[in-house]
This record gives structure tokens, sequence and C-alpha cells, in this order.
């Protein structure tokens, strides 16, 4: 794993295999007691089981309340097709009916519409507290 330095801080990482890194760096760094990883169907296939596994046994900070925190994961169509008001509303209405709060940590895995519409969204409906997304190229 390296870290590239931008804005004074090592905010950039890349290598392989990093999903369990990725895990532990954001749950021991953006404490929360929701996180929320939202991904297209071809990137699914390939790694949201192992990002849920990762995330699920990555070590809980002791601040938060004792408990796990929970996980959560949408899965949404690639494309330009989601980069629309019906794709910005139905990220919207999936974090709304599991009560998302502003506390919560929005991950988007995966680059391009993906970002771009969860990001947009993320604005609109928390003012972006925590919005992170991590690329696989």
């Amino acid at each position: 794993m390296e870290t590239f330095k931008a804005l004074e801080k090592n905010s950039i990482h890349w290598g392989f295999h990093l999903i369990r890194y990725i895990a532990k760096t954001v749950i021991s760094t953006l404490l929360s007691s929701s996180y929320i990883l939202i991904t297209v169907k071809a990137i699914a296939k390939l790694h949201l089981k192992a990002s849920e596994q990762d995330f699920q046994a990555a070590p809980q900070d002791p601040k938060i309340s004792g408990t796990q925190p929970r996980l959560l994961s949408s899965v949404i169509s690639p494309g330009k097709t989601s980069k629309s008001r019906e794709g910005k509303a139905q990220i919207e209405d999936f974090l709304l009916l599991n009560k998302c709060t502003r506390s919560v940590v929005l991950l988007v895995l995966g680059r391009g519409v993906i970002g771009n519409i969860v990001g947009f969204a993320a604005a609109a409906l928390y003012a972006s507290r925590f919005f992170r997304q991590l690329e696989r190229r």
C-alpha cells in the first residue's frame, strides 16, 4: 500500500488488495454508527461480498457506544441511466428508508457516474458530511 500526500495529508492510498485496509481505515478515522456502501452491479459481483465481510470484521473504536456499527449496501444500475432524477431519488429513498442521518458515512465503490450521482444525492440530503469515493482501476 502506498500513500500520496495531498493538501498536507496522506489522503490518496493505492495498491493491491486494499479492501481490508480500507475497511479498517474508514472505521478508525470516520467514526459513525452507520456506514453505507453504494456500488454498481458489475463491481458488486466482484467486490461487494468481500467488502461487507471486511467491514464487519474491522476492529471497532470503543468511543462508539460499544455496539457494532451497521453496514448497509445498495447496488444501482451502471452508466448514464443512473445519472438522472430517478437515480438520485433511488439513492435518497434508500437512505431515508434506512433512517440514515447526517452522521452516516457514505462510501462509493466505483468511479465515474456512480461517484457523481451519489455525491450529488449526499450533498442534497446531508450536506456531504462524510462522502468518500473508492475507485477501482
